[in-house]
Order: structure tokens, then C-alpha cells, then sequence
């Protein structure tokens, strides 16, 4: 009989709409994710991935080409795109300082 408890059902849900056989997810951290791990992670039925924030494209583009053929499995792919710049706004900044100087 199936587990109704609420993190094994949000587990099951999850492996479900990625088509996973378990609830393995490889962590994307750059560097760490190396081809053989991530398919070794797919073909376990888990999702592989690529930390691909130190990469070039072509890299990520290899990566996963590697990836494809030694599995058939899902991966994810880790990119970080830096926020633009805030915005400054010199006459709230001081109202706040004053405010938080109270």
C-alpha cells in the first residue's frame, strides 16, 4: 500500500513529472559534476546535473552530449545569472538610516 505521508507523497509527485525511478537528485555545484557521476546518477534513475557556472558554452554543450549518450536519463542544468546592478536612491538611503538610527 502506498505512503500517504506528506513527504513521501511530494517525492513520489516529483519523480513522476521528471521521470524518475527514485528521489535522487545530484547536486549542481560547478566543478563537482563530472559526466561519469551524472550518468552514473541518471542510470540509477535519480536527476544529474551540471554546476555549469565556471563553464563555457561549448563546455556545457560537450557536457551534455556526454550525458546523452551514456544515459538516457534526465539532468539539470546550473546556470547563474547575476542580478544588474540596484539602483541607488541616496535620499531614501538616508531616510532609512535615519529611521533605523531611532
Amino acid at each position: 500500500m502506498p505512503s500517504t505521508h506528506p513527504t513521501i507523497k511530494r517525492a513520489s509527485n516529483y519523480c513522476e513529472r521528471y521521470g524518475l525511478r527514485v528521489p535522487i537528485l545530484l547536486a549542481p555545484m560547478a566543478g563537482a559534476c563530472p559526466p561519469p557521476l551524472s550518468i552514473a546518477v541518471a542510470n540509477a534513475g535519480g536527476l544529474s546535473a551540471c554546476g555549469a557556472l565556471q563553464m563555457q558554452p561549448r563546455s556545457i554543450l560537450d557536457w551534455a552530449a556526454e550525458v546523452r549518450e551514456g544515459s538516457n536519463g534526465a539532468f539539470q542544468i546550473n546556470l547563474w545569472v547575476p542580478d544588474p546592478p540596484p539602483r541607488r536612491d541616496p535620499v531614501h538611503e538616508e531616510a532609512i538610516r535615519h529611521f533605523l538610527a531611532q
